[in-house]
């Protein structure tokens, strides 16, 4: 080897290294797609404000409410979704409850609290995810007094969280016509709107999947159901194989609901064609997120796909276990999360 060559592959070796590894252009494996399904848990039960018979009351317990988010502390939590999800690495992730906490003087300007997105990607970037944002929705967003001298204002979010490395495109963000409106006994009328997200994702045109994530109404079946309804319409047109991951508030059990909805009219049930009718409880703890043993007992939350072009060959639940706690005791949410592994077939 001439002196000049080793002199220039020692230079290509130094920019290499200088540039680290190159960016992936597509999924670990481009014939498998992992997806995850994670309600994060807003922090707080917000359901006691509806029933306050004063505004001293409301006041009160909206006070008490946000004590709860401090005290659920979503940073603790984040780490530890994070390291779960270190585990899996799923390709896409569909996120709900992902709360925006702000509070500031009754009458001054609010300074964000928690924004549970930023706290939570910054967790995966430690654990070595990198993801970006591509789609969210803000559903309902209120301000209340939680003192004499302060206030809090909350926003509800869904957000599609994708991998570097896999292409996105036509981005969709939509809130349901059906809604839920609770007039309370202290006066105050929350509008409270669900809505759902969806990506396409994929390595080319002929090889994409779009990706939807949703959170449908967990108080009023009516709406719920009515909601259910139009989501499986808005998809029933997709030019790609469709995967619905989400918190759907509808057991197996609830053949009438979203979950009927979707079984009968053509969808797979992801976590039943790997596991059956067994177990994939995912719901729910104490709202304080301290109860011992754990509390879950239903499954609400599903990965529902178009079959086809598309097999489940894996469905996993994570958080579930008390292993997986926060340091002082705190489940990582309400919620389990359900992550799903995708065989594509014919591309």
């Amino acid at each position: 080897m001439t002196r000049r060559f080793r002199t220039l592959l020692a230079a290509v070796a130094v920019v290499a290294t200088a540039l680290g590894p190159a960016t992936p252009v597509q999924a670990d494996n481009p014939r498998r797609l992992t997806v995850a399904t994670y309600n994060v848990y807003q922090g707080a039960d917000l359901t006691v404000l509806f029933t306050a018979p004063t505004l001293p009351e409301l006041v009160e317990r909206a006070g008490l409410a946000y004590q709860q988010v401090v005290a659920t502390d979503f940073p603790a939590r984040a780490r530890a979704i994070a390291r779960l999800l270190a585990k899996t690495r799923p390709d896409v992730l569909g996120l709900q409850e992902v709360a925006l906490w702000k509070k500031g003087p009754l009458d001054g300007p609010l300074q964000v609290s928690y924004d549970f997105l930023d706290i939570l990607l910054r967790e995966l970037r430690a654990v070595g995810l990198r993801y970006r944002t591509a789609a969210t929705v803000t559903m309902f967003t209120g301000t209340l007094p939680i003192s004499a001298t302060e206030q809090a204002s909350f926003s509800d979010r869904n957000a599609l969280l994708v991998r570097d490395g896999l292409q996105v495109s036509s981005p969709q963000s939509h809130l349901y016509d059906a809604k839920v409106v609770v007039d309370t006994p202290a006066g105050i009328t929350f509008n409270i709107p669900s809505g759902w997200i969806a990506v396409d994702v994929g390595v080319d045109r002929r090889d994409r999947v779009r990706l939807v994530t949703t959170h449908l109404d967990p108080s009023a079946a009516a709406v719920r159901d009515a909601q259910g309804r139009e989501l499986y319409a808005a998809l029933a047109g997709s030019p790609y194989p469709v995967v619905v991951a989400g918190d759907v508030n509808s057991p197996p059990t609830n053949t009438t609901g979203p979950y009927g909805k979707f079984v009968t009219g053509g969808y797979r049930d992801a976590w039943r064609a790997v596991h059956g009718a067994r177990d994939g409880f995912t719901a729910t703890q104490d709202p304080d997120l301290r109860n011992l043993p754990s509390l879950l007992d239903q499954r609400v939350d599903h990965v529902f796909h178009r079959p086809g072009r598309l097999v489940a060959v894996s469905a996993q639940l994570v958080g579930e276990a008390v292993r997986d706690r926060t340091p002082t005791g705190l489940w990582p949410s309400d919620h389990a999360g359900l992550v799903v592994t995708l065989r594509r077939v014919g591309w």
